[in-house]
């Protein structure tokens, strides 16, 4: 994690610190991801990183702050039991829930605190780019302000943004989206050499199923960390906006 991001992690703030900042901008976000394979140069905690990121940086920003992120994502297990998903080899790295189920109870009871708490905005963002997850935060979020003046709502990391001239990729799995950003969040923690020792070269094809498990633009090819930046810096803004946008009037 970048050392500015400390300023508007909920679990590093003093008391004071963080009266002021709901004082200030009374929203509060709630991040997930999932622990799970993102190809032989990411972190396993890939998907929960980045979208970490994103809110420390729409945080900073646009105000607010961001609760510690919950890691286990929602996982098909039930589909492929034996599988435990990650290319032939590399399996059994995941670890996940079986059930959105327990994934909105934790985060409906999580709201519910921070309605109780104050705060008149709740975002919940997931890096982990499937459906089901985003709308299981969005239903622990609506039940947990229903029938008070709070506002809030879910989204996946990059689905407010449209491919364009200056970030031109969208949302993928391990490959130049998110080894992009995590360049660019988690200096250090990038490995690309285990890509090229493995035989991968910039101008190859990725595909979710071959031996590398990523799908998307081949991060050799399109990856850096100025471009993470980009992306974490645009999907911020988006999100953070959208956040102000949610304040009641009196707020």
């Amino acid at each position: 994690m970048l050392k500015k991001y400390e300023a508007v992690c909920y679990e590093y703030l003093r008391p004071e610190e963080v009266k002021a900042l709901r004082e200030k901008c009374p929203v509060v976000y709630i991040v997930a991801g999932s622990l799970e394979w993102h190809g032989f140069q990411n972190p396993l905690g890939c998907d929960s990183l980045k979208a970490h990121a994103i809110c420390c940086e729409a945080a900073l920003r646009y105000g607010g702050v961001v609760l510690p992120t919950i890691y286990q994502g929602h996982m098909t297990f039930d589909k492929e039991p034996d599988r435990n998903w990650g290319p032939d080899g590399w399996e059994g790295y995941t670890v996940g829930y079986q059930k959105l189920e327990t994934l909105e109870t934790i985060v409906t009871d999580t709201a519910r605190a921070l309605v109780a708490a104050g705060w008149k905005v709740i975002v919940g963002v997931t890096g982990h780019d499937i459906t089901p997850q985003r709308d299981a935060l969005k239903r622990g979020i609506e039940s947990a302000i229903e029938g008070t003046s709070c506002a809030g709502f879910a989204v996946k990391e990059g689905e407010l943004h449209t491919p364009d001239d200056e970030i031109p990729l969208k949302m993928d799995h391990g490959a130049a989206w998110e080894t992009s950003c995590m360049m660019y969040a988690c200096p250090g923690r990038v490995d690309m050499d285990a890509l090229r020792s493995r035989g991968l070269g910039p101008d190859d094809d990725v595909q979710i199923r071959d031996k590398f498990g990523m799908g998307g633009v081949n991060p050799l090819k399109q990856a850096s960390a100025e471009m993470g930046r980009k992306i974490i810096e645009r999907m911020a803004e988006l999100i953070g906006t959208k956040a102000l946008t949610a304040l009641p009037p009196s707020a």
